[in-house]
């Protein structure tokens, strides 16, 4: 099975694709403004959601070399404009209340712009990639879900290495990291992208999620957005070879 025909160009593909993700981040600005559910949701949310959304648009692109560029480009537009707002740049407070814990534009220019740039990087160096969809839902799902659980279970088991984390919220990103991994690659398997089926890679799958996981756990808040993906790339990298 093939993955769906790419559209006209990779311009529109472009286009398309920043449209969509436009709809998610308005839709639930929308939501946040409104009060429909509190703020550390509608963020959460948005952090758990781009990954999948975004992913869903790569069948529109082309299969040049340059397809990847123009797929990037989508989520670098949106940390370019996010950074602006963060930078004060741009008066954009409805941004601000989403992607910000305290309500300081400032923490725009931290968390979200690394995560923004994770997702231009494993666009351009791994497109349609078993790793780059994996790490994207590593970044995504993992660490959304860590969070989440973590927030809930986690309150007494902390994590002796990091108090701020436990093991109720690594035990979460290891399972949602390696069940995102795991839908991304069949998915891609069933495109035509990748040659082998989700089965096959679930060993390495799973030890990129506990390597992810591991990294996800130290106490670098900052740059969580960074390592947690990267490991999971460098450990499929290392256990599952091109």
């Amino acid at each position: 099975m093939t993955a769906l025909a790419p559209l006209r160009s990779d311009g529109v593909a472009f286009l398309a694709a920043s449209a969509t993700m436009a709809v998610l981040v308005e839709g639930l600005k929308v939501l946040a403004k409104a009060g429909v559910y509190p703020t550390t949701f509608t963020r959460k949310l948005l952090h758990m959601a781009a990954g999948p959304v975004f992913i869903l648009t790569w069948p529109w692109f082309g299969k040049q070399p340059s397809s990847a560029v123009w797929a990037a480009a989508v989520p670098a537009c949106m940390t370019a404009k996010f950074a602006l707002v963060g930078a004060g740049l741009i008066q954009q407070d409805a941004d601000v209340k989403l992607m910000s814990r305290t309500g300081d534009r400032r923490e725009l220019l931290r968390g979200p712009l690394l995560y923004g740039a994770v997702f231009c990087a494993a666009t351009v160096l791994g497109f349609r990639s078993a790793t780059a969809g994996g790490a994207l839902m590593a970044l995504c799902a993992g660490d959304g879900m860590a969070d989440v659980i973590g927030r809930r279970f986690g309150r007494r088991h902390k994590l002796p290495w990091s108090p701020q984390k436990s093991w109720a919220g690594s035990a979460a990103f290891t399972a949602s990291a390696f069940a995102g991994s795991m839908g991304a690659v069949s998915l891609f398997h069933h495109w035509g992208w990748s040659s082998s089926a989700a089965a096959d890679l679930a060993l390495p799958l799973l030890a990129a999620s506990v390597a992810a996981a591991a990294a996800e756990s130290l106490p670098v808040p900052e740059i969580d957005n960074v390592v947690a993906p990267l490991c999971f790339a460098l450990a499929m990298r290392a256990l599952a070879p091109p």
